[in-house]
């Protein structure tokens, strides 16, 4: 198939790129900067003058609509991601509106299949169990408003008939980010991995998928399966602490988890949001992260996802959460984001 892809030069963007083209299919990578997504294709082993380039940021309806000509496909990756306030007026004016214009256009021109790349953060933090037919909702902040936003008009547009399927994945890690100071995804677990002692939410449990897998999920749905369709892909349930013993049994590096309970998570979010918009600077905790986790640990965790659909089409998860952290750590520490020491026994 001839294949667009919006944010090829992400994250899950950029894994899509490289499974689309080892599956055999024609790509395009719908990108704002052409040097980047030259630079994603070389991270995974790509020719980049073998790469169909297409620019077109994400508010220029002109340019994503123009994207698509001639191809039978798309998987729409591209997105706001950041858990930055600083970026949320920007997230709730484009995530919705790029989604409605390409799946629009995707529906003008009668596309075979469309691929929305929604998450599993358009569910309730305070849900314990989810599945395919559980209502979206409540919002956190702007990020999970945003992606709820757009997550309804992808289901408007299977409701009409249109070859849609969803793919809602949990908190992506992996190796090989494009991103030089990595998503937001990522930067938490390297973050932990360079610390000895590090405080941690008591009792939450969330969702880590590999990349990889989600690729798979992605492009796996361009050809198999029916659509409409939806395909949670949360991964392994796992908290947060237990997710850094893990990595801490690994690489051989002792690390001490000090317990961080809710109300307390919750007032040093408010703090950092009010310290970054006051110095502009990231900070490495925000209101939003800090709400989603209050909630998610005040129900106890998520328990349950229901995942069934993409294990039966995908065999899904294909990559277990040992695997995942181990070549995440060896990737991180090849890459230059981790020193010897804080690799440890992955360091090599």
């Amino acid at each position: 198939m001839r294949v667009a892809i919006t944010g090829a030069s992400g994250f899950v963007g950029s894994h899509c790129l490289a499974v689309a083209v080892a599956a055999g299919h024609e790509v395009r990578a719908v990108v704002r900067n052409p040097a980047k997504a030259r630079a994603a294709a070389v991270l995974h082993g790509l020719d980049p003058d073998g790469i169909d380039v297409a620019f077109a940021d994400l508010t220029d309806h002109d340019a994503l609509r123009a994207s698509l000509e001639g191809a039978d496909a798309l998987i729409h990756a591209g997105a706001v991601f950041s858990l930055d306030p600083r970026d949320a007026r920007r997230m709730r004016a484009v995530n919705p509106t790029s989604t409605r214009v390409l799946l629009e256009e995707a529906a003008e021109r009668s596309l075979d299949r469309v691929v929305h790349v929604s998450s599993m953060g358009v569910y309730g933090a305070g849900r314990t169990r989810v599945d395919p037919n559980t209502p979206t909702g409540p919002e956190c902040g702007a990020y999970t408003g945003s992606k709820i936003e757009a997550d309804a008009i992808a289901v408007a547009h299977q409701e009409a008939g249109q070859p849609v399927v969803i793919v809602c994945p949990g908190g992506i890690i992996g190796p090989r980010d494009p991103s030089p100071e990595l998503s937001d995804s990522m930067a938490p677990v390297l973050d932990g991995l360079r610390r000895s002692v590090v405080p941690l939410p008591k009792g939450a449990c969330f969702g880590m998928v590999d990349v990889r897998d989600v690729a798979a999920v992605c492009v796996g749905s361009l050809t198999t399966g029916s659509a409409p369709a939806r395909y949670l892909v949360a991964g392994h349930l796992v908290g947060p602490a237990d997710l850094l013993r893990l990595s801490a049994h690994l690489t051989g590096r002792p690390v001490r988890i000090v317990g961080f309970p809710a109300p307390l998570l919750t007032a040093v979010g408010l703090l950092c949001d009010l310290v970054g918009r006051a110095t502009a600077n990231k900070m490495p905790l925000g209101l939003e992260v800090a709400r989603m986790t209050a909630a998610n640990m005040r129900a106890g965790g998520l328990q349950e996802v229901d995942q069934a659909s993409a294990a039966d089409a995908f065999g899904f998860p294909t990559i277990s959460l040992e695997a995942t952290v181990a070549e995440t750590v060896a990737w991180l520490h090849s890459a230059g984001h981790l020193s010897d020491e804080q690799a440890g026994n992955l360091a090599g």
